[in-house]
């Protein structure tokens, strides 16, 4: 668990680093993007798979005390037990969701250097 926390901050800490308008740099950062983007994937389906097996435990360690309990409050009861990992599948989902929308960012301003080199080649 403490190898993948370190792996999230470090994408965190990629995805809080203001990118340059050189389009090389961009052209890095881009690819730096993609890999975390499937690095995000991997580690949120693994950690909703370690979400849902920590939520069947907590079902399992106390269903007589959760029986007993109305839904919401068997609802509220199960993510308390799971909060850390709730937490981490958050995180992780947010990070995904950052990688795609910075690269959608990154392609639009690659574009938009391509044609300003074209507009000013030609003269207009």
């Amino acid at each position: 668990m403490k190898q993948i926390l370190k792996e999230i901050e470090e994408m965190q800490a990629f995805l809080e680093v203001t990118s340059s308008e050189n389009p090389e740099e961009l052209l890095q950062r881009l690819s730096g993007l993609n890999v975390y983007l499937a690095r995000s994937g991997k580690l949120l389906a693994d950690m909703i798979e370690m979400q849902d097996k920590a939520t069947a435990l907590a079902f399992d360690e106390k269903k007589v005390y959760i029986a007993g309990l109305s839904t919401t409050l068997a609802k509220k009861y199960v993510e308390s037990q799971t909060a850390e990992i709730n937490g981490l599948v958050k995180w992780l989902d947010r990070i995904n969701s950052a990688c795609s929308h910075q690269s959608a960012n990154i392609r639009t301003q690659i574009s938009f250097a391509k044609e300003n080199l074209r507009l000013t080649k030609s003269g207009y």
